[in-house]
């Protein structure tokens, strides 16, 4: 059974904006855009982002999304924070040289009662 968000937040508009957030974030990532991040991400997972990009170097990335879908997992209410888990399928193609290639990922996003700043990405767990 699915999950489904709060009265008066319409799940497929929310999984549209999370598609849409997949894609300018793996582009950021491609791009090692920390001003993108920054404003995407918790301060957390920021942090392991910069390391992680301080690790690739100059080596650069592109990742084509083919197809992508959207599902959430769950919704829950912890004290002063929304969190939301949704899980993304589709293909992607990593380099233009090589195939597509299927992908399944669990992100986990986060978004504070008192901000109107929007959901955040907290987490991913590759799926296999």
């Amino acid at each position: 059974m699915a999950a489904t968000l709060p009265p008066g937040v319409d799940l497929a508009e929310f999984l549209r904006v999370a598609r849409q957030s997949f894609v300018r974030l793996q582009a950021a990532w491609d791009a090692g855009d920390l001003d993108t991040l920054s404003q995407m991400t918790t301060a957390k997972l920021l942090q392991d982002l910069r390391e992680q990009l301080g690790g690739r170097g100059n080596a650069t990335n592109r990742t084509d999304v083919l197809t992508l879908q959207a599902q959430l997992l769950a919704f829950e209410e912890l004290r002063d924070a929304w969190f939301a888990s949704v899980e993304f399928t589709g293909m992607i193609r990593e380099s233009s040289d090589a195939g597509a290639a299927p992908f399944r990922e669990l992100w986990l996003l986060a978004r504070p009662k008192q901000a109107d700043d929007g959901w955040r990405l907290a987490g991913v767990q590759a799926l296999g």
